[in-house]
Parts: structure tokens; sequence; C-alpha cells
């Protein structure tokens, strides 16, 4: 087998794999349906993968290096302000989940959620990125709050507000079949945001009062 044969027949299983554990979840998800739809033997599956739990410990991997490639073409592209950045990020997120293959779900909240008790490997990689992602869009935030001088903004709660707000606007989006839910609620946490990050605060403009 060459090598480029090898490359592609891995790169089908994980595309089998992920769309399988996005519609049934990674516990339904069986080798015997891997097989079925790449049109290969289990030898051939074990000459990828050793187990069931390393294919889905490679399809989470590739989710987020996915991830990490879409926010690094943001975050490497000169913006004038990183407030001006951060509209982007959001604006690219927007768009991005519009995309029926990306309208699907989150891995990361899949493996998570499913996978607590029965998987805890998998659930260690997914929490690891979850939190991951959590440091660095509170580094985000952090940068702006440097630049806007916004003394009481507090960047942990807006980063875990956008993750709580994507997370449950992809499972609404999965419950109702609007790929349009996403873009609403994503919408309007940057909207909210942008005001809270352009606008003085009640502490920076209010004077003190006078006894």
């Amino acid at each position: 087998m060459s090598s480029q044969t090898h490359a592609s027949t891995r790169e089908r299983i994980l595309h089998i794999a992920r769309d399988l554990i996005f519609a049934r979840g990674f516990s339904a998800m069986s080798i015997d349906m891997i097989c079925g739809q790449a049109g290969i033997t289990k030898g051939g599956f074990f000459h990828h993968f050793p187990n069931k739990e390393a294919l889905g410990e490679a399809v989470l991997q590739q989710f987020w290096q996915d991830a990490l490639a879409r926010q690094r073409q943001i975050l490497e592209s000169a913006y004038p302000t990183k407030l001006d950045q951060l509209a982007a990020y959001l604006e690219d997120a927007i768009s991005t989940y519009q995309d029926p293959q990306f309208s699907q779900g989150c891995m990361l909240a899949i493996f998570t959620m499913g996978l607590a008790e029965t998987n805890p490997r998998l659930f260690q990689v997914s929490q690891e990125y979850f939190q991951d992602w959590r440091g660095q869009l509170i580094d985000m935030l952090s940068q702006v709050k440097e630049e806007q001088h916004l003394a009481a903004f507090d960047e942990t709660a807006w980063a875990e507000l956008y993750i709580a707000t994507l997370e449950g606007a992809l499972l609404l989006t999965k419950a109702m079949g609007d790929t349009k839910v996403t873009a609403r609620t994503l919408s309007l946490y940057k909207q909210q945001l942008l005001a809270a990050t352009t606008q003085p605060t009640m502490a920076n403009t209010s004077s003190p009062q006078k006894n």
C-alpha cells in the first residue's frame, strides 16, 4: 500500500467516524459501521487504529486542530486594534457555524457530555481542549481589556459566556434544524460584547457621591 493510499484511507475513516459521532454519538458508533461505510475489512481498520478509542481521540484531535487553524488565521492577520481582531474572530464564527458541516455540533461537547462516566480517557482529552479554548478566549479578552482601559471588565465571565452561548446555540440548531440559530445568538453576543468594551461603564463614568 502506498503512503498516499494509506493516508487517504485513514482520512476516509476519520471523516466517516466524525459524521457518525455527530449523528449518533461516540458510544453508538461501531467499528462495523466504519468498515461498512469505508468499504474496508476490520483488518484494514486495525491497520490504521488499534481500537475505537484511538479513533475517537484522532477525530477529536482533528476537530480541535481544524478549529485552531481557523482561529490562527484570524489572530495572525493585521488589525488596527485588539478589539477589531476580536470582532473579526466573532464574525468568522458567525459565518462558519452557518455552514451545515459545522452546524452539526461541537465534538468537544459531544465527548464531554457523553463520556464522563463511560470513557474517562476521552472525557479527559475533551476537557483539556475545553480548558485550552477557554484560556485562549480569556487571553484575547484580557488584551482588549488592557487596550480599552476597562477596569471593571470581567474577561473570564465573557469568555465562559461565549462558550456557553455557542454550545447552547449548536444544540438548539440541531433540535430545530435551523442553522440561523447560531448566527442570531452569536450576533447578539457580539453586539453586547462590543457595547461593553467600547462604552464607559457606570463605574468609570459616575462621580464619587458627596456625603
